[in-house]
């Protein structure tokens, strides 16, 4: 993964001020200090936790089903209070297990 400048992640800032996401204002206020300190925050942030190994990427599957099967998958992911991703993978593994 390439890492921002400062200089990129004021580009950044700009853009989001185009963008209406933060005022002009705001974007001026903020120190490049600050604008370093926010890059490296972002980059600490790498979404869930790896399934496969610490600081490894998993492997993406994508799928395509019906339009009723994704809806029972979003109702009994909502019934359980988990991500479908979660109940996806389990079936998937049961699946293999006995396969």
């Amino acid at each position: 993964m390439t890492r921002m400048t400062a200089e990129q992640a004021s580009d950044v800032l700009v853009s989001m001020a185009e963008a209406d996401f933060l005022t002009a204002e705001e974007a001026d206020e903020i120190s490049g200090a600050e604008v370093v300190r926010l890059v490296e925050a972002a980059h600490q942030v790498v979404g869930r936790p790896s399934l496969t190994a610490p600081g490894e990427l998993s492997p993406v599957l994508n799928l395509r089903v019906p339009a009723s099967t994704k809806r029972k998958l979003e109702d009994a992911a909502r019934r359980r209070g988990v991500r479908q991703s979660v109940i996806v993978r389990q079936a998937l593994d049961e699946y293999l297990a006995h396969a």
